[in-house]
């Protein structure tokens, strides 16, 4: 069974976007999705009403819906954490909800993650402007790139091992590091796998559709400065500036071939 944990703050129509779209393109348990928990970090637009709606849509669809309401915005990390408590899927996926899911994402990334022996897989995310021929966009890149698979790390839609995460978990059960509010939680954990020699890559047999900065882009809603504070955190714990490895030679070398690859509609 696959378990979908998602944290919310406010952009409503993103999440409902994205749940429609994950009742609609999810194969059901016990080989889909069994269960969604999402968390909401104390929206101030109308997401609890929102998200109460979804209750009967997701029971006739035979998914389990838990719905956790916190006090306060705890934080990307903390909120996936509660999430990942409550979870009890084999495979559990965590998905931003600025997000829209394509036909057979799940079975794409479970089959990704078993057929390479990978303990973390992520999809291809396609950042353009939201059309009508979404899903045919989707259907074209996944016949010319089913098979692709490149060493990457995507934070929007993370499918992993339950085993994996029981080697990276800390103490309060969850994967991230609460220290982190919204940035640079991923890159820790990234760096976490590499050191624990765990392996993740991105598949180009799963299309989805990402609104960059969805969930960050109203202005005024995040502590200021949390950016700049998740970066120092990063640095005084691994003594090092990961934005440093996106400036190598070989780093903007690879950037360049994606993009050019990605121009043609290739992975």
């Amino acid at each position: 069974m696959i378990s979908v944990v998602i944290p919310v703050f406010n952009q409503s129509s993103l999440t409902q976007c994205c749940l429609k779209s994950l009742l609609e393109h999810s194969a059901r348990a016990p080989h889909g999705v069994g269960e969604v928990v999402v968390i909401n970090n104390a929206s101030t637009d109308d997401t609890a009403t929102v998200l109460a709606g979804f209750s009967q849509s997701f029971k006739t669809s035979g998914i389990r819906l838990q719905i956790l309401h916190n006090d306060k915005n705890v934080g990307f990390g903390r909120a996936c954490n509660q999430g990942i408590r409550e979870s009890k899927g084999e495979y559990l996926a965590i998905l931003n909800n600025d997000t829209w899911l394509m036909p057979n994402w799940d079975q794409a990334l479970m089959q990704a993650l078993e057929k390479n022996q990978l303990d973390l897989v992520g999809p291809y995310f396609d950042e353009k402007p939201l059309s009508e021929n979404m899903l045919d966009r989707a259907q074209t890149f996944i016949q010319k790139n089913h098979s692709g698979l490149r060493h990457h790390f995507v934070p929007i839609l993370m499918f992993f091992k339950r085993s994996a995460i029981e080697l990276l978990k800390f103490d309060h059960g969850g994967i991230f590091d609460e220290r982190f509010f919204v940035t640079y939680e991923d890159t820790d954990l990234k760096h976490r796998m590499c050191l624990a020699g765990l392996k993740y890559a991105q598949t180009g047999s799963c299309y989805i559709w990402h609104r960059s900065m969805g969930t960050r882009s109203q202005k005024g809603l995040l502590p200021s400065g949390y950016e700049v504070e998740g970066l120092r955190l990063f640095i005084e714990k691994w003594k090092f500036d990961p934005r440093d490895q996106d400036h190598t030679a070989l780093a903007k070398l690879r950037r360049r071939f994606w993009k050019l690859k990605e121009k043609y509609g290739l992975f």
